[in-house]
């Protein structure tokens, strides 16, 4: 067996059971969800890691390294709104290229600035080497407070039941229509802005995921490898089956505008990086979450029928099949 045969999470998997007594296998959130938590005095302590890597998840032709910046941040605090966290603290390791210029740095410094600075996080720290690729990894820590027994004390990928409703934020498949038009050539288009800004300049739903939390909202995953295997994630991890109805899934109209309206909606299924949450419980719950300014769709619902798998059902009843349903972290090399 080869290292690409096993998939992204079989092989955390496997690292996991090398590791043995190393896991911690009994803090309140172990590997496999959005983020680990363990207890402290005042609740939970939240963390988690991301790293992003030139000619994987970015290209200096497609973004400048402000906007890097300003992504590396998002990702990981858009992984503590997943589980309803109050980001606190980051810590950045940078790995500059052998082309990196003292420039590149101040633009890479000023990007993780104004991002931090969106999304109510600071840097505690870090490391800086050269090196022969360029890429940033950052630890993300936050916390979550202490609730009563009605409500849950952090959103899991695991809290999914049958008869919950599915429901997304935003504008899903964005932020791949926006890396499609810069790619094309046809970003300077008056109606690509906003894509474009949702591929450069994304942003962590933290306040919809600690409202959720308030709400009795139990489960939630954050839309980062494409809606379709996020919503896998949640699926397998709740042991529950998930119908998607694809005339519900919220595309960006400039998308449909600049794409076609079936291109729109493959980004929206499996294009990745919308950092958008995806959440299931109960419809009332989870309609009071739309605002004017974050809206919330219901898309789908959960069911006890095929536990594991994803079904996206077209508007005349078919079982519809994306040319790809996600990103895999070890199989794909490519600029998403």
């Amino acid at each position: 067996m080869q290292l690409d045969d096993l998939g992204e999470f079989a092989l955390i998997d496997r690292i996991v059971a090398h590791l043995g007594e190393a896991a911690a296998r009994d803090i309140v959130v172990p590997s496999g969800d959005d983020a680990a938590a363990w207890t402290t005095v005042e609740g939970y302590a939240v963390a988690t890691i991301d790293a992003l890597v030139e000619g994987t998840h970015f290209r200096r032709d497609t973004m400048s390294m402000a906007d890097v910046g300003w992504r590396a941040v998002a990702a990981n605090v858009s992984d503590l709104a997943a589980m309803g966290a109050e980001p606190q603290y980051l810590l950045v390791a940078t790995l500059l290229g052998p082309d990196v210029t003292l420039e590149d740095v101040d633009g890479l410094a000023q990007g993780i600035g104004e991002a931090c600075a969106a999304m109510g996080v600071r840097v505690a720290g870090g490391d800086i080497v050269r090196a022969a690729t360029t890429g940033l990894s950052i630890a993300a820590y936050g916390r979550a407070r202490q609730t009563t027994d009605d409500i849950p004390a952090l959103l899991r990928r695991g809290g999914a039941r049958p008869g919950d409703r599915v429901a997304v934020s935003g504008h899903i498949g964005a932020a791949a229509a926006g890396l499609v038009l810069i790619q094309t050539g046809r970003s300077n288009h008056v109606a690509a802005a906003p894509l474009v800004r949702a591929h450069r300049r994304p942003v962590g739903r933290v306040a919809l995921g600690r409202a959720a939390l308030a709400l009795g909202v139990r489960c939630a995953i954050d839309c980062s490898d494409g809606l379709l295997q996020d919503l896998g994630h949640i699926a397998q991890r709740s042991h529950v089956g998930i119908e998607v109805a694809l005339a519900q899934v919220p595309v960006h109209p400039a998308a449909v505008e600049l794409l076609g309206a079936q291109a729109a909606l493959d980004l929206a299924l499996g294009g990745g990086e919308d950092f958008e949450l995806v959440l299931t419980g109960g419809r009332e719950a989870l309609m009071a979450l739309d605002t004017e300014d974050v809206p919330v769709s219901l898309i789908g619902r959960v069911v006890a029928e095929h536990p594991g798998e994803v079904i996206a059902w077209a508007e005349d009843g078919s079982v519809y099949e994306p040319p790809r349903r996600g990103w895999d972290q070890t199989r794909d090399t490519g600029e998403r």
